[in-house]
């Protein structure tokens, strides 16, 4: 999709804020099973949408239960991935344009560092912020630029998902849709994660 002038990339990248889920790995979570596990462990017909907000609401106790039974789901997909040296090719290139790496996601700490050392990308990533930090998105950008002092104009966020590109824009990022989900625009598309070097470099040369 065409980028305005004023949206493109330069030689300015100095961030690339990474999406975990639907972004650099399908974790493939049935959530409407998740949500039928979690009303019965929480003894609740309570619709549980939007999941997270619904969890945040909770007093301490039934939160911290609902959200550990919510990390050993996900633990035991991220047990099932493998490394991927097509992604830790991809991240050598990122990182040699000498750009920091954060990750922001709403999965558990312990499975978003699984996840992302089965992959074989950990090192990769100078900053990780998960659920157990900020539920909120922007936050979690947020976070990311204020830890590594880098500027929204100099940020890219890389994310699959509507709420992840308002968030990005809100905090005057750019932004790279990966995938084809319907109804979310961004300032780039890619296919895969694969793309992005070509489409970062191609963009000061």
């Amino acid at each position: 999709m065409p980028t305005s002038p004023d949206r493109a990339f330069g030689n300015d990248v100095r961030l690339l804020v990474f999406d975990l889920d639907g972004t650099l790995v399908s974790f493939g979570i049935d959530w409407p099973d998740v949500r039928m596990r979690l009303q019965h462990a929480l003894g609740t017909d309570d619709p549980l949408r939007p999941l997270l907000p619904s969890l945040e609401a909770l007093d301490e106790g039934r939160r911290v239960r609902a959200y550990g039974l919510i990390d050993d789901m996900e633990l035991a997909v991220a047990r099932r991935l493998t490394r991927d040296d097509g992604l830790v090719a991809t991240f050598d290139r990122l990182t040699a344009a000498d750009r920091r790496i954060a990750l922001v996601t709403l999965q558990g700490r312990r499975p978003a560092d699984e996840a992302l050392e089965r992959l074989g990308i950990r090192p990769y990533f100078d900053l990780v912020v998960t659920r157990d930090d900020t539920a909120s998105r922007s936050v979690q950008i947020e976070r990311c630029l204020v830890m590594l002092g880098v500027a929204g104009s100099a940020t890219v966020v890389i994310a699959d998902r509507a709420g992840d590109m308002s968030a990005a824009r809100d905090l005057g990022c750019r932004t790279v849709v990966v995938g084809d989900r319907p109804g979310v625009v961004g300032d780039r598309r890619a296919a895969t994660v694969g793309e992005l070097p070509a489409l970062l470099g191609s963009e000061g040369s």
